[in-house]
């Protein structure tokens, strides 16, 4: 047996990375089975752009937690998938506004309702004052990493 000092099952960055795995895997499952070859990230991206105002690469990564080049990655998947499209800004010739597609609209109208049911399926049974502690205490282990 291994000794209880060994052991990362009281490591919080272990429970929150199996639990992210498995909820990956549960959501990819559904996104995919209603949009072949889109992973969370681009579905995410799409939602936040689904105000239809155009976002800055900046406004979408501050969005969807993640750096500028991982955007760039996503925003070039999402344009040969013909979902988005980026568009020069009109203030400012040098930067671009990311906007959804008219199929990028569709595809968000008819897997949002799914992945949200999804959702609502998980939190099933847990009570709106314990996700919200959830999503204070997870906020907080971000701000926390990111200053180490």
């Amino acid at each position: 047996m291994v000794e209880k000092e060994l052991t990362v099952k009281r490591f919080i960055g272990h429970q929150i990375g199996i639990t992210a795995n498995l909820l990956r895997t549960v959501f990819t499952a559904r996104i995919t089975k209603y949009a072949d070859n889109i992973s969370p990230e681009q579905f995410a991206v799409l939602v936040c752009l689904r105000s239809g105002d155009g976002l800055s690469q900046n406004a979408i990564a501050e969005y969807v937690l993640k750096d500028d080049a991982t955007i760039t990655r996503i925003l070039d998947s999402l344009e040969k998938k013909k979902l988005a499209v980026r568009k020069k800004a009109e203030h400012d010739r040098r930067s671009n506004l990311a906007y959804l597609t008219p199929r990028g609209r569709e595809l968000i109208k008819t897997v949002f309702p799914k992945v949200k049911h999804l959702n609502e399926r998980l939190l099933d049974g847990i009570e709106e004052d314990q996700i919200q502690v959830v999503f204070e205490v997870l906020a907080k282990l971000r701000d926390k990493a990111r200053k180490i």
